[in-house]
């Protein structure tokens, strides 16, 4: 899988431009300011159909403009895909797919699995649980149902179910079954009391239902996804005593239709569904401290690249979703927090997985040495405006 052509006009600063992109490594430098990181925020806009840097929508669309037009080629599965996104400063938009229309920007993740590693990763590991849990669902989104680990580093091959549901299906039922529990036990608060016991059971026990299933692809994932981690935080990072450990959001040992029925008053005076997947966590330990308390930045950066590139690993090797097989790595600012060792690293690992990649920095010539001048295409984007560079 990979991008062929990106389009963009009236995104940020990016006024209009049109850029052939390599299925490579594509190395992007120029000065702050110059359009860059907005560069890869439409390559992500065009995969997911939001922004990586804010949930608004006027901040994406130019200055003066009322709206904004995202349009690329993908390569994928032996086909090339036409897609298209326009926003408009009052809230709509519209996405096609080879010409059709669709409401699903899921449809658009499958098509082209994007992850970003940026100097803002790191809230990955010191922000809130939301973030990580965001991590574990893209992960299970985009690994097929009877999943084999491909080993990619050499890590010993492990087989997982992953097969109770497709995740999408899953996810979809855990959160109407979560709404409406979290509806009734609302309407109790507001009636003082007065709700539908037995209606507000069988939601509970549905809910116990689509929970424990998420809970077991979650884990299997993980099972799948730990060795892959180990092995690139050793590559890239060289920390010892990492663990790396699931929480599902509620106790080991507990079973989650019996909590709901025991602290269903609890529930009701809170007016919400305080346990279940909507809780799950992970946690990164190092030497058994949490990582965010005993790392350095620089520290934590590499963890959490890991964490990524691992999870992008797992994603593009055999048993990923059929129509793209590959995943688009969005790298910005390469030197920040990383020395030269470091940059070098990320760079062989990246080349080496054979995926796509945009990458940026400032200096030209620091991009080429961290990759060894093995690279695609180089650009050298400037006031909004990309230009490319001869080998």
């Amino acid at each position: 899988m990979s991008l062929k052509w990106l389009e963009a006009r009236h995104f940020r600063n990016l006024t209009h431009i049109s850029v052939d992109l390599d299925p490579g490594l594509n190395l992007l430098f120029g000065e702050n300011g110059s359009g860059k990181t907005s560069l890869l925020e439409s390559s992500y806009f065009l995969s997911t159909a939001r922004s990586f840097r804010d949930t608004g929508l006027d901040p994406v669309i130019q200055r003066g403009a009322e709206d904004c037009l995202l349009r690329g080629k993908v390569q994928a599965a032996g086909m090339e895909h036409h897609i298209g996104i326009s926003r408009d400063r009052d809230g709509s938009r519209e996405i096609k797919i080879n010409s059709e229309t669709t409401k699903k920007a899921s449809d658009l993740a499958r098509l082209l699995p994007t992850l970003v590693l940026g100097p803002h990763s790191v809230d990955l590991l010191i922000g809130p649980p939301t973030l990580r849990r965001r991590f574990l669902n893209w992960g299970l989104f985009h690994v097929k149902p009877g999943r084999t680990d491909p080993a990619p580093l050499g890590s010993a091959s492990t087989t997982a179910d992953l097969s109770l549901l497709d995740f999408p299906v899953t996810w979809e039922g855990a959160n109407r079954s979560l709404r409406q529990r979290n509806l009734l036990l609302r309407q109790y608060a507001a009636n003082s009391g007065s709700v539908n016991l037995k209606e507000l059971e069988t939601w509970s026990d549905r809910l116990a239902t689509y929970a424990n299933q998420i809970d077991q692809q979650r884990a299997q994932y993980v099972e799948l996804y730990r060795p892959l981690f180990m092995e690139i935080v050793q590559r890239l990072a060289g920390i010892d005593e990492v663990t790396f450990d699931y929480y599902r959001g509620w106790n080991r040992d507990a079973d989650l239709m019996d909590i709901y029925l025991k602290e269903a008053d609890l529930d009701q005076k809170r007016g919400f569904t305080q346990k279940g997947f909507q809780r799950a966590d992970v946690r990164i330990n190092v030497s058994g401290q949490p990582a965010a308390k005993v790392c350095s930045r620089g520290e934590l950066k590499s963890l959490v690249w890991a964490m990524i590139l691992a999870q992008g690993a797992l994603a593009s090797g055999p048993g990923s979703t059929e129509s793209s097989g590959g995943t688009l790595y969005l790298v910005d600012d390469l030197a920040s927090e990383f020395d030269e060792e470091h940059r070098r690293r990320v760079c062989q690992f990246l080349i080496e997985t054979g995926q796509q990649v945009l990458l940026t920095g400032v200096e030209q010539r620091s991009l080429l040495t961290a990759c060894e001048n093995k690279y695609g295409r180089l650009f050298h984007v400037k006031h909004g405006e990309v230009e490319v560079q001869e080998h």
